[in-house]
């Protein structure tokens, strides 16, 4: 699917994302539909690797148990999916800010059922602990262009400003073709990295994007309790 089929896409960046195999498109072919190279086999949605097709499959039958739905979880309209969707690309082009030295890393989080949840992102949970917290990891251009499916906006990583500039979020392996020798690029991601290079090493790393549903919960000085599930979208961003 190109990414040319929403909102038209500025120049020639959608290339970077576009090129990817259309059969990653939901967890019925997720089993069959992977990447391999001379001597391993990649998740096309994480991008963990494996050095042997056994190591793969074993991931996408557990990643596949992840993805039943419980019983006790009703489908919600899909005209309350699409509202949610476009509130979490409201919340992303929030953080995508103007100015370089306001890159980074990066966190959207929004109070959301586990039904709400479940409903946008079955077929790409990849993690799901004991204490009933989900999570989702999406790497490099595959995982920008399962994101743009997923919330139905090509352009949801994405942020244009004055004078051509924009933002975004960081997913892809290398920057397009054409940025490669722009001095303001270059510049952009020498500081981003030397940013991160002097903070406190992270679970979240540039490249990629963890989103987590848990459920947080308080007590007040009388012992009531009160609890909400809420997700979070974690990742980095430049500006170019």
């Amino acid at each position: 699917m190109s990414l040319s089929s929403g909102r038209p896409v500025e120049g020639n960046w959608h290339l970077a994302i576009s090129n990817v195999t259309n059969s990653i498109t939901n967890m019925s072919t997720l089993t069959t539909s992977f990447t391999t190279s001379a001597s391993e086999f990649i998740c096309p949605t994480c991008q963990k690797r494996y050095k042997k097709q056994g190591g793969l499959s074993r991931h996408l039958s557990i990643v596949k148990r992840y993805n039943i739905s419980h019983s006790d979880l009703d489908k919600l309209p899909e005209t309350n999916n699409e509202k949610f969707k476009s509130i979490l690309v409201y919340l992303i082009h929030r953080k995508l800010p103007h100015g370089f030295k306001k890159g980074g890393r990066q966190l959207v989080s929004l109070a959301c059922t586990e039904h709400q949840f479940f409903d946008i992102f079955k077929g790409y949970i990849h993690h799901h602990s004991n204490r009933n917290v989900y999570k989702c990891i999406f790497r490099g251009s595959a995982g920008y262009q399962i994101l743009s499916e997923i919330l139905n906006n090509p352009l949801w990583g994405r942020k244009f400003y004055d004078e051509e500039q924009q933002t975004y979020v960081v997913l892809f392996n290398d920057p397009p073709e054409h940025l490669k020798n722009n001095p303001l690029a270059i510049a952009t991601r020498c500081a981003t990295e030397s940013i991160a290079t002097h903070r406190r090493k992270s679970r979240y790393n540039p490249g990629e994007v963890i989103i987590e549903w848990k459920i947080k919960g308080e007590k007040d000085a009388k012992e009531n309790y009160c609890e909400a599930g809420f997700i979070y979208i974690h990742f980095w961003v430049r500006q170019i």
